[in-house]
């Protein structure tokens, strides 16, 4: 089964937001900001350089005075800053058509030597039971580099989920206290439209998670039955002190009548989000009161921008 069928447009639509233009500031007032315009138009030229996180902290600091006069402004630049930070945790994140294919392929590298290693022990040939177990540890092996791929992409995508969630939140607060405001509105689709996207990547990555780990457990096995046919003396070559391809650490000169041990529980997939968050954000998210947003022709287009104003 393939996974992220769709993750060359997704990336092609990121790559197209990613340039969207900063709001515009005063590039001259190097003042402390004290009040809420002061803190808004600091903030709006640390947007136009770019310097997303302090310009996230200046427009709180604008909304936290309260100022009416400043509030959908500021709203309306917060979301652009936070959007523009999910952006770049994709940007410096790892490839994810690279994550997808090296899933793939250990996955079918697992299927290759489970079979191996049933056909070789329903034979019982010594040559074949070696050569089993040797494929049998290298698939393992591949497993888990792919199983640490996967947690780390998960890892960037929650972030990045994270920060476009508020984004969104960020616009619509904007278009409800400036009604007239269409592009806040606007851009609070576009954003959720991405939202959309980014939790069907997680649910692929999950997918694919799931069964790293099922086959992990099943080439344990396999090596466990293995182990107890190979005699001590013919114990396949094995890495001295290479704890990490044999969980239960019994090296290749003691594996006779030995039986490998339960995996360690380390060894099961920990991703970065608990099981409540991930249940929140893969089952139970709410796009535009609970229901699903669907993808329109306008999905790659970049929230718009609107220039802010300085005082």
């Amino acid at each position: 089964m393939k996974f992220f069928t769709n993750m060359k447009s997704f990336l092609l639509a990121l790559a197209l937001a990613a340039g969207f233009p900063a709001c515009a500031g005063d590039t001259t007032n190097s003042i402390e900001p004290v009040t809420a315009r002061d803190f808004y138009n600091a903030g709006a030229k640390l947007l136009t350089n770019r310097k997303f996180d302090d310009a996230e902290k200046m427009f709180q600091s604008a909304l936290t005075t309260q100022d009416e006069s400043v509030q959908s402004k500021a709203l309306y630049n917060l979301g652009h800053a936070r959007f523009a930070q999910g952006m770049e945790f994709l940007k410096k994140g790892p490839d994810m058509q690279n994550v997808a294919a090296q899933g793939n392929r250990a996955l079918a590298d697992g299927e290759r030597a489970l079979a191996s290693g049933e056909s070789a022990l329903a034979e019982k040939e010594l040559s074949k039971m070696i050569g089993a177990y040797l494929d049998g540890r290298g698939a393992r092996h591949e497993l888990r580099a792919a199983e640490k791929a996967v947690r780390a992409a998960m890892g960037v995508y929650g972030k990045t989920l994270t920060k476009w969630q508020r984004a969104a939140d960020d616009f619509k607060g904007a278009a409800e206290l400036n009604p007239a405001d269409t592009n806040a509105t606007r851009n609070a689709e576009i954003t959720q439209q991405y939202i959309a996207k980014l939790v069907d990547s997680l649910r692929q990555m999950q997918q694919m998670a799931g069964k790293i780990g099922s086959q992990k457990d099943q080439l344990g096995k396999m090596l466990s039955k293995l182990k107890g046919q190979i005699p001590g003396l013919n114990a396949p070559p094995g890495a001295a002190g290479d704890d990490e391809d044999d969980e239960d650490g019994v090296q290749p000169d003691s594996l006779a009548g030995q039986k490998e041990g339960a995996g360690r529980e380390g060894d099961q997939m920990q991703i970065p989000l608990s099981p409540d968050q991930a249940g929140q954000i893969l089952d139970g998210m709410s796009l535009d009161g609970g229901r699903r947003l669907p993808m329109s022709d306008k999905a790659g287009a970049k929230p718009k921008d609107k220039t802010g104003r300085n005082w």
